[in-house]
């Protein structure tokens, strides 16, 4: 039984379809279905009613999931652990984030962690947010600060969301948008060709995915892996861009552009790190963990309240030395 198919399994149960599992698992439909057959023959028994929509699934498939996450999660925990050690063992830390937020939120809480641990090396994975458990399995990675996930979280992956960003409109400074002086509606924005930030690989860049979920649809002129590609397009006239205010800022927006606010206060992304247990099992480890958690946001970012702060998947972690909660550290 390969451990591809029981993920390609649990994401057919979780998001009730194999076009939506093909999604998220990044693999044909044509794959996922066989993946799901190699199962039913492995085990003998059928997994899931294709004949319903959205796709059921039998009282021996519900067994299968509950085991499959058990599984997942524990080799997930062995393999980061191991990859953990290797990297404290080469005295390197991998990361997983952003562009944006490897520019403008990771290097002060780096910093501080290498001055209080001379010798630690980083490497810094900016390839987006998708495969996030995978990246943390196949890559060593040893914590991931990135966009909330949308997807269900891969077993014993904690999250502890940290920020919110507000979108905006990045327009060249005599725009229309900018000469009103306020802010602009979203029927007015999705009015505009639009340039938006998303990863290589994307089913949706993550703006559009937001507007998405009020029910807009926006006309997309292009697409670009990094803020700073999306200012340049902006400022040759090829569309609106809409980033978050801390993209915006850390792509330079100000150099001949201007960011308008939306009229919708509430169209916003929001930040979160994410970890396996095993990080807090090591000193280097727990530093990290505390110099990401409780660094300042960035600038554009709003702080969240202190109930929302406290939004994570899991149990409260507490680092044994210091008898202290590992959410409860310093964000305001």
């Amino acid at each position: 039984m390969e451990l591809d198919w029981l993920r390609t399994f649990l994401a057919v149960v979780d998001r009730g379809g194999f076009t939506a599992a093909a999604e998220q698992v990044h693999r044909s439909q044509s794959r996922v279905s066989a993946h799901i057959a190699a199962l039913e023959r492995e085990l003998g028994v059928t997994l899931l009613e294709r004949t319903r929509r959205p796709v059921q699934v039998t009282h021996a498939g519900e067994v299968l999931a509950e085991h499959a996450r058990e599984i997942l999660a524990a080799i997930g925990s062995a393999r980061s652990a191991v990859g953990a050690a290797r990297g404290l063992d080469e005295g390197r830390l991998t990361l997983l984030t952003t562009p944006c937020l490897g520019t403008a939120f990771l290097p002060a809480p780096l910093a501080k962690l290498a001055a209080a641990h001379p010798g630690v090396r980083f490497e810094v994975l900016e390839d987006g947010r998708h495969d996030v458990e995978r990246r943390f399995l196949d890559d060593g990675v040893a914590l991931a600060v990135l966009p909330t996930l949308t997807a269900p979280a891969a077993p014993g992956l904690r999250e502890r969301v940290l920020w919110s960003e507000p979108l905006r409109a990045v327009v060249p400074a005599d725009h229309r948008f900018a000469r009103d002086g306020g802010s602009v509606s979203v029927d007015e924005l999705v009015r505009e060709p639009l340039v938006v930030a998303g990863a290589s690989g994307d089913a949706m860049p993550e703006v559009l995915d937001l507007l998405t979920r009020r029910g807009v649809v926006a006309s997309v002129a292009a697409t670009a892996d990094c803020p700073d590609t999306v200012a340049a397009l902006v400022r040759v006239g090829l569309g609106v861009g809409l980033l978050t205010e801390v993209a915006a800022r850390a792509a330079g927006a100000g150099d001949g552009l201007v960011t308008v606010p939306l009229a919708d206060p509430d169209l916003r992304r929001r930040v979160a790190a994410y970890w396996y247990d095993v990080l807090l099992g090591t000193e280097l480890g727990r530093a990290l963990h505390a110099e990401v958690l409780g660094a300042a946001p960035p600038e554009g970012a709003v702080g969240l309240p202190d109930d929302d702060l406290r939004a994570f998947r899991g149990p409260v972690l507490v680092d044994p030395a210091s008898h202290v909660g590992a959410h409860g550290g310093g964000r305001r």
